[in-house]
């Protein structure tokens, strides 16, 4: 079993993190209306680099205009917003952090209008509203290459690599879902056609920016929270594909309860296993939710995963990774924080506005 400090070598790229312990991305609002990074978001990725993180995942960069999903988020759509990030690349080298931008697009769930929002066939909220329009052959094609050039973007001003979010409900996430795909041309219907969006993604990254410039992918593996339409074994046969045909350097598996079963097995133990007896051995498998303490993270690398992303506890807690090696069976301070201790590590009014959605980790004291 791996160890939370060893290093590991991503396959394809051969590029190496430090250690086994990932920032997840996470959504913070601390960014520009315009999607440029802010010296805001920009000390809070850097003190979880200083902290020892060794390897920071931004939070999702749209990269389409049209595929903002909330004020404040980052993008790289243009090179204005793909400069912006250059002083938080030096930051990352300078405390040994590989960088990776995730590449983003909401689809369904932009932030616009039934007119602007894009999704494989069209969508409807809860009440019945129309809010996205199916997207054309051309429109399909030009988010492909808006994908690729994100990446071009990324790899210029000096990003180890990107992550694709394929997960969650977005819009590579709504191709690949029986929910949300009803197609009946090559872009829908079977799994084939259903998994060709993110797989032209992968491969004009891969012949844009080379093997040597990591690509990972982020999966959900089953239905969850808002979304539906994806079957466990059809992610692990589509996972295999990537790791084998498709020169994934990573699988970022979105479990939100890294210890929890799948629900399609519930007597089959973590569902994380699952995906480490299925898959082939060279690529490695990320994995977060729910992992507090050294004895959670433990835990999760025992069940299969290479490493462990860490997100709400990363967010009070920048300094994780040392402190894990520093300190005998740690086990970091547990919510409610207050809001003057989360602008001490790192969140800006409006993250922690957002942070007081989870309830019970903004404490109500001053």
């Amino acid at each position: 079993m791996a160890n939370v400090t060893d290093t590991i070598i991503f396959p394809i790229c051969n590029k190496s993190a430090s250690n086994r312990v990932v920032l997840a991305p996470m959504t913070n609002t601390q960014s520009h209306l315009d999607g440029q990074l802010s010296n805001d978001e920009r000390r809070w990725l850097t003190l979880r680099a200083k902290g020892g993180f060794g390897t920071i995942i931004t939070a999702g960069a749209y990269v389409e205009e049209t595929g903002k999903s909330w004020d404040g988020q980052i993008g790289i759509h243009n090179d204005v917003t793909a400069s912006a990030y250059i002083p938080v690349i030096e930051d990352f080298r300078e405390y040994n952090s590989l960088g990776i931008l995730q590449l983003f697009h909401g689809g369904m769930r932009a932030k616009f209008d039934a007119k602007t929002n894009m999704s494989p066939s069209g969508g409807k909220n809860s009440r019945g509203d129309t809010i996205a329009r199916a997207m054309s052959e051309k429109e399909i094609k030009d988010s492909i290459a808006a994908h690729v050039d994100a990446a071009d973007r990324a790899q210029r001003v000096g990003f180890d690599g990107v992550e694709i979010h394929a997960a969650h409900g977005y819009l590579i996430h709504q191709f690949l879902s029986t929910a949300t795909n009803n197609r009946t041309d090559e872009w829908g219907g079977k799994a084939e056609n259903r998994n060709r969006f993110l797989i032209n993604i992968i491969r004009g990254i891969r012949d844009r920016c080379g093997d040597d410039f990591l690509v990972g992918v982020r999966l959900s593996p089953e239905d969850a929270n808002w979304f539906h339409g994806i079957d466990f074994d059809a992610c692990i046969d589509l996972s295999c594909k990537l790791a084998e045909d498709e020169k994934a350097d990573y699988l970022h598996i979105s479990l939100w309860d890294a210890f929890k079963p799948a629900d399609k097995y519930p007597h089959d133990g973590p569902a994380i296993s699952h995906f480490k007896r299925n898959l082939p051995n060279h690529v490695p498998l990320i994995t977060a939710g729910k992992i507090w303490s050294a004895k959670d993270a433990d835990a999760v690398l025992s069940y299969g995963a290479d490493m462990i992303a860490l997100g709400r506890v990363a967010i009070a807690h920048p300094s994780w990774p040392n402190d894990y090696g520093e300190i005998d069976d740690y086990k970091p301070a547990s919510p409610p924080f207050t809001k003057r201790y989360l602008n001490g590590v790192g969140l800006n009014n409006d993250f922690v506005a957002y942070m007081t959605k989870w309830k019970g980790f903004v404490s109500t004291a001053e």
